[in-house]
């Protein structure tokens, strides 16, 4: 008779252990809004950061969040930050997040909208409670995320503390925030469509705002601006129906007027050689003018039509604007539009 076997008992196989939620240290969502860099004019020059200190810049942990070298006229560190580097700011209760956790913490930031997400560095507070906006983002984070000023962001740092028991806790910190200077909203823009057709301002500031008439439809000014031989570009172009579309960051320099083109922004708007601003465009030009003149102390004097652009190396050679801004081919033309309208 075949010997009978044992049964074999059967074994238990431990069920996959329960991944423990991480724990949520801090946690905002709502409007955003971009600063830090050599461009942010709304920091003074001598601004510093609430999480990082003049020494930070040689430890190799925090070093790369900065510019090699200060920008001209400028001490500390808020303008010093590297635009392009992920970095952000939101108003800190050092009760709950201490200052030495924040400097060592990476959060996930997310735009709701379309789900893009990366890892930034906290760095300051802010901004101001005035501003209505819960955060204040790099341009180059912002730019990642495809989120313009006034778009909504989330912010999340989970992680556990690092925090010794007993550790007596920072005592709230409050500061009136940086980007507080600019009392305009900058309008809605529709889309960011960058075009490859920029360069660094090595440093120029900012002084003037030039006006364009693309003298073609928006799909083609886009599709120019994208992939065209010239070569050429702008910061902003405003549709008929006050649309605004963004190709180059207000940090970068675009191909729009040269021998101009390191210390100003180009605004293109879309029109033919004879057409005058269409009521919604002229509403969104005024506006996005008056946000740039407060956002880099820009003298209202210094909005020029192409043609008559301190620095442009051909002038006489063209008929930009055009008559979107008056009948008249002037710079008086163009100043009283902005005297009546921005």
């Amino acid at each position: 008779m075949p010997t009978k076997r044992k049964k074999k008992s059967a074994r238990r196989v431990p069920a996959p252990a329960k991944k423990r939620p991480a724990k949520i240290l801090f946690h905002v969502e709502g409007k955003m809004s971009t600063f830090g860099g050599p461009n942010d004019h709304g920091m003074s020059p001598s601004e510093g950061l609430a999480l990082f200190e003049p020494g930070d810049l040689n430890d190799p942990r925090y070093a790369d969040l900065f510019l090699p070298a200060p920008p001209p006229g400028t001490s500390g560190l808020g303008r010093r930050l590297n635009p392009d580097k992920y970095y952000f700011a939101c108003r800190w209760n050092y009760n709950e997040t201490s200052r030495e956790l924040l400097r060592r913490s990476l959060a996930r930031v997310e735009n709701p909208q379309n789900g893009l997400a990366a890892d930034a560095r906290p760095v300051d507070w802010g901004p101001n409670e005035d501003t209505a906006r819960v955060a204040d983002l790099s341009p180059g984070l912002a730019a990642a995320l495809k989120l313009n000023t006034d778009d909504l962001v989330s912010i999340t740092i989970a992680a556990e503390p690092a925090v010794a028991a007993g550790t007596k806790k920072a005592a709230l910190v409050r500061r009136a925030g940086h980007g507080s200077s600019n009392p305009n909203l900058k309008p809605p823009i529709k889309e960011f469509i960058e075009s490859p057709f920029h360069s660094a301002r090595n440093g120029g500031k900012i002084d003037k705002v030039v006006l364009h008439c693309t003298e073609s439809s928006l799909p083609s000014t886009l599709r120019e601006f994208q992939t065209g031989t010239r070569q050429v570009s702008a910061h902003y172009v405003i549709d008929r129906n006050g649309d605004i579309y963004q190709m180059v960051r207000d940090s970068e320099r675009a191909n729009h007027c040269m021998g101009a083109n390191e210390n100003s922004i180009g605004i293109e708007h879309v029109g033919g050689e004879t057409d005058a601003l269409a009521a919604a465009q002229a509403k969104a030009s005024a506006s996005l003018i008056r946000w740039l003149l407060a956002q880099y102390d820009i003298p209202r004097t210094n909005v020029f039509g192409h043609d008559f652009t301190p620095g442009y190396s051909r002038p006489g050679g063209t008929s930009c604007p055009d008559k979107l801004f008056g009948a008249a081919h002037s710079q008086a033309t163009i100043a009283a539009w902005v005297e009546a309208n921005v």
